[in-house]
Parts: C-alpha cells; structure tokens; sequence
C-alpha cells in the first residue's frame, strides 16, 4: 500500500472513530435527559371497585375555607373520569365520559328555591365544544337529602373537550395535560353578595376509572384544583361576574422510547449518513454531491410528516430545531462539496495530490464542527425548555 493510500486510510478512520463516538454522545444526552420523569401525582396502582386507581389525598385548594364569608355558599364537587379517547393534537380536542357530583348546604338550597335554580343549573362544563353531540345529564333522579340539610346530586357527562393546557415545546417528549373545567353556571351565585364557591369533594378518592389509559402515553396522575375565574365583561350589567371553577387536570407523558424510534432515530441516521459523505474521496464529486441533495429532500418530507400531527405552532418544537440544524448542516455539506470538486477540477495533474489533502482537512473541519453543532443544538433546546 503506497503512503498515500495509508495515510487516506489513516483519515477515514479518524474520522469514523470520531463520527461514532460522536453519535454515541448524542444518543447518551438524550437517553440520559428523557430519563429524568417530571413529577407529578403519582397513580397508585390499587383497584378500588367503582373508582378504579387511588390517588394522594388532594392538595388544599387556592381558595382557603378561613376566607369564606357568609354571604359566600361552599359547593363541594367530585369528579370521576371512565374513559378518554379519540385525542386530536391537530385540533387540541379530546373525549371523556364519567361522572360529576355536587354537595351543596341547606342555605345554598335556600337561595336555590329563591332563584328558581334546579341541580342541573348549577353548574357547566367550561372547555366542552360540540354540545350537540354531547351529554350531561342527571344520574340521581332526584338530590339525595344527607344531614344537617345538606344535598347530593350526581350527572353523567360525555362530551368532547378543548385542551387549552397543550405545550409542544418538547415534542416529541410530550408532557400532555387534559383538562376538564367545570364552572358555577348560575349568574346569581357569581356576584359579591351571593357567590358559590366550588371545592374538591371530601369524599373523593378516585379521579380515573380502567380506561383512563390513552394510546401511546403513559398515565402519570391527576389533579383537582379550585380557581375563581373574573370574567373581562361586564355583559352589559354593573359589574364584572367572578365565578368559580374546579378543574381537573389528567397527566399524560409521552413515551420516550416509542417517540425517539420513531422521530428523533430516523433523523439522527440521516445526519450520519450525511456527516459520513466527507469520508467519499474528494475526486468522486458526482458521488459527494448526491449525498446532501438527497439527505435534504428526505429531511423535508420526514419533517412534513412530523408536522401532520400536531397544530400550526408559533414557535419551534425540540424536534424542529433539531430539524433546522440538520438542513444547515446538508446546506453547508453541498456547499463543502461543491468548493471541493472545483478545488479538484482546477488542479493541476502534479497538484491534484495536495489538492485532495487540503479538501480532505477542510471535510474533517467540517465533520467535526457540524458534529459539535448537532449535539450543542439538541442539548441548548432542550436545556431552553425545561422551564
């Protein structure tokens, strides 16, 4: 072997050694950052009859008993969810069926009667879309009297939600929170004199039945906070109607395996398959300028692809920017070749050997800062959403 073709040889792997180890990074930083779980109530695994999965005892909501006046009626409300399905990331849309029940005192009954306010009135469901296909309905035939005058109702509900809690900044390593919003209905219960105010009832104990569960994520809890919600109208009356809500928030997160196989493995093959072209010989330019077009075609219709499934964002996902990094570096890379066959071309026959030497040191400059480029970008993003 002459020393040229040793020292060609000597290159290549260098430069391989390097490109493996490199990739070797990568695939380290990401397994190593999507093993760190978010926290978040965590779904015991007992099987309770009705209620399906036990959770930790409820946080105290933001509104604190100590707060409440007398002119101020306590509505304890419960939630039990039996299924979720037919999830749209594209519309932010999703279904539930399950059950709401209410506790409310013999006062709040009082001022019922004086308003002519039936059970049903109560309350709404905020975030539910598509009401003529929907149900809410009244599961008790009639409110259950319990003592010290206090009543029980409990409705039924199917219906299809908004998710207004989607966040897409690390996608494909979702955190997914549906959201189910129930608000005190009636206007005479929202103003300053007579307002209701909803809390998490003292007898649950369960949020989620068996079919919880949602098609490629992982269940990670659920949570029932109360909020007071001031409406920016007036309506046309003399004051701005601040109702309470409760709002049960059920946490899903993506599965991390499942979405690096499927988005973040494919475009990192792509990027090795392009960050290896260098090692081609300088003199085969047809060869090295195939390598980048195609690489940047099969990058644009894998991110297409991406972007079928999930909505218009006003801002980059994880994935997009590793995206973003991949089409700068196949840019650069078919620009890298392009000076290379014209270095080569116009090369004298004697000087062709120096010339191939200087392209060669130029691709390894370029593997190495492309390299450095990749991982820098996946880490800064993901670092730069981690809030």
């Amino acid at each position: 072997m002459s020393p040229s073709n040793s020292m060609g040889v000597r290159q290549t792997r260098e430069r391989l050694s390097w490109l493996v180890l490199a990739l070797f990074l990568v695939l380290g930083v990401v397994a190593w950052q999507t093993s760190a779980q978010p926290s978040y109530p965590s779904v015991q695994e007992q099987q309770t009859g009705y209620d399906g999965f036990e959770l930790p005892e409820l946080t105290i909501p933001q509104i604190g008993l100590d707060a409440v006046t007398s002119e101020q009626h306590i509505i304890y409300i419960g939630m039990h969810v039996d299924k979720v399905y037919e999830l749209s990331l594209q519309s932010r849309t999703f279904s539930a069926d399950g059950f709401i029940w209410i506790e409310w005192s013999s006062d709040t009954q009082d001022l019922m009667d004086q308003e002519d306010i039936g059970p049903a009135d109560l309350i709404r469901l905020v975030n539910q879309i598509e009401s003529w296909d929907s149900t809410f309905e009244v599961d008790t035939h009639q409110p259950t009297l319990l003592s010290a005058g206090r009543r029980y109702q409990r409705f039924r509900f199917s219906s299809r939600f908004y998710d207004d809690e989607v966040n897409f900044e690390r996608d494909p390593f979702d955190v997914l929170i549906l959201p189910i919003i129930v608000e005190v209905n009636p206007d005479q219960m929202s103003d300053k004199y007579e307002q209701a105010l909803l809390f998490g009832h003292h007898h649950q104990n369960g949020f989620l039945g068996h079919s919880g569960g949602l098609s490629g994520y992982e269940l990670k809890g659920a949570s029932l906070q109360s909020f007071l919600h001031r409406y920016p109208s007036r309506f046309g009356s003399w004051y701005q109607p601040t109702k309470s809500q409760a709002r049960l928030d059920i946490v899903y997160q993506s599965d991390y395996w499942s979405a690096f196989v499927n988005w973040v493995l494919p475009l990192v093959i792509i990027m090795s398959v392009v960050l290896m072209a260098p090692t081609v010989a300088g003199s085969l330019a047809d060869i090295r300028l195939a390598v980048p077009s195609t690489a940047l075609l099969t990058l644009v219709f894998l991110h297409q692809a991406y972007h079928d499934d999930i909505p218009s964002l006003p801002y980059l996902t994880f994935l997009d920017q590793l995206f973003a990094c991949g089409y700068l570096i196949a840019m650069g890379l078919f620009a890298l070749f392009t000076w290379g066959t014209n270095v080569y071309a116009r090369a004298t026959q004697e000087g062709r050997e120096e010339a191939t030497r200087r392209i060669d040191r130029v691709d390894l400059l370029f593997q190495l800062s492309s390299i450095a480029m990749f991982i820098g970008v996946g880490v800064f993003s993901w670092i730069s959403t981690s809030a």
